[in-house]
């Protein structure tokens, strides 16, 4: 029954963002002073400092790193420059982008944070070999990671066929993802995902 606490974590956090009614900011992190800091669009200082309001913004910042995106909600103090986290609702893990494959799977490529490809591989294929020839067409995905207690990161998956939503897992050389069945909560499938390469820019 994990996915249920996982879900009930994400859902609770978000009413509670709401209830609070606190104003909204997203921008892109960087490590300034050995402090994370956000830049917004329409800031007045060049960037703020992020000081976490409570323990579960403080465990989400922990696995933050500059070059994330962030949508968050909570309040700005443009004397001192200072932004005061009171819930972060969604993140982009630049850490995520690049190509990924799976010896058993196929290819994922993650190009944004919004968007994802899965090149699934063919039945007969073996990824070690020219890759990319041994993959169907890709499936395309809109997705969105948010943070999760403990060290996972929740990510929700949609396309056409409908949505299903997922838990990532990194480690030193790879990363496990848990894909779960999104009305009875089952796990459907564990990937082990190896990166391949990153973007090229």
């Amino acid at each position: 029954m994990k996915w249920f606490f996982v879900l009930s974590f994400v859902l609770t956090t978000s009413v509670a963002s709401l209830s609070a009614a606190a104003p909204s900011f997203s921008g892109e992190l960087s490590l300034f002073q050995e402090s994370l800091h956000i830049t917004l669009a329409k800031g007045q200082c060049p960037r703020y400092q992020l000081v976490p309001k409570n323990s579960i913004v403080a465990l989400h910042m922990r696995k933050l790193a500059s070059g994330d995106f962030v949508e968050g909600s909570g309040q700005l103090d443009d004397d001192h420059c200072k932004a005061f986290v009171e819930s972060i609702e969604y993140v982009g893990l630049r850490k995520l982008l690049g190509y990924w494959y799976s010896e058993t799977a196929g290819i994922i490529t993650v190009r944004d944070f919004s968007s994802l490809s899965f090149y699934p591989m063919n039945k007969t294929s073996d990824l070690k070999d020219d890759a990319l020839s041994r993959t169907g067409d890709p499936i395309t995905y809109r997705y969105s990671v948010t943070p999760s207690e403990g060290k996972e990161w929740v990510v929700f998956l949609s396309n056409a066929q409908g949505t299903s939503f997922a838990t990532l897992m990194f480690s030193s050389k790879f990363v496990t993802m848990k894909i779960y069945d999104s009305e009875t909560g089952s796990l459907n499938q564990t990937l082990r995902l190896s990166k391949w390469g990153d973007l090229k820019r």
